[in-house]
């Protein structure tokens, strides 16, 4: 799903880049009434498609009304296990809808978007991430995060120690926190390190 302005350039930027195929669906949302410089970049995207052998992308006018906007893009979300959406074209209300959309959805998918200032050519927000706030983790994991928050590196055995578990149970809680991108273990020991992820979310939990 990605927003269209008046220009189509990063929409063919991003079916490149996450390598579209003909059995994928393209969703393009657009402010209504559909702008006519909108319509011809649509136009101009159908050609390039075809060429590419992919499916003939979707034009979906939202309305800036939140409710009727809103409801207009949580059905087309509704019917989608994983979405990628690209948010760097279009009305920045657009952007705004469709991300509250997806998260009232509770979609899995992966969120990028192009930053006005130019010093970055693109932000994208790990999928990693997503998952960890729709399923954050139980107290017992956030206890173990904390201390390896507090003291990165630590081995299993430190870990049981301070966490008054045992071993066992403190390597069973660092394979799901492991498995779900919030904590890696590196070194010849295994140490416990938090990723980027789990510091936010760990941030977020304070």
């Amino acid at each position: 799903m990605i927003t269209l302005g008046f220009h189509e350039d990063h929409v063919i930027r991003r079916l490149v880049n996450d390598k579209a195929s003909k059995n994928d669906r393209v969703v393009l949302i657009t402010a209504s009434p559909i702008a006519s410089a909108t319509q011809r970049a649509y136009e101009s995207l159908t050609a390039v498609c075809g060429k590419m052998g992919l499916p003939r992308p979707e034009l979906v006018g939202v309305s800036t009304d939140p409710y009727e906007g809103l409801k207009t893009l949580i059905s087309l979300l509704g019917s989608e296990e994983s979405v990628v959406l690209d948010l760097s074209g279009g009305m920045r209300h657009l952007s705004v809808y469709t991300l509250i959309a997806f998260l009232l959805t509770r979609r899995e998918g992966k969120i990028y978007l192009q930053p006005e200032s130019g010093e970055v050519s693109e932000v994208a927000i790990p999928e990693t991430l997503i998952r960890a706030f729709f399923n954050p983790p139980k107290p017992a994991e956030v206890e173990l995060m904390r201390i390896i928050g507090a003291s990165e590196g630590l081995s299993v055995r430190d870990l049981a120690r301070l966490s008054s578990k045992s071993e066992k149970t403190v390597m069973n809680i660092l394979s799901s926190l492991s498995r779900r991108g919030l904590v890696v273990r590196r070194g010849r020991a295994g140490g416990a390190f938090l990723t980027s992820a789990g510091r936010l979310l760990l941030e977020v939990l304070r």
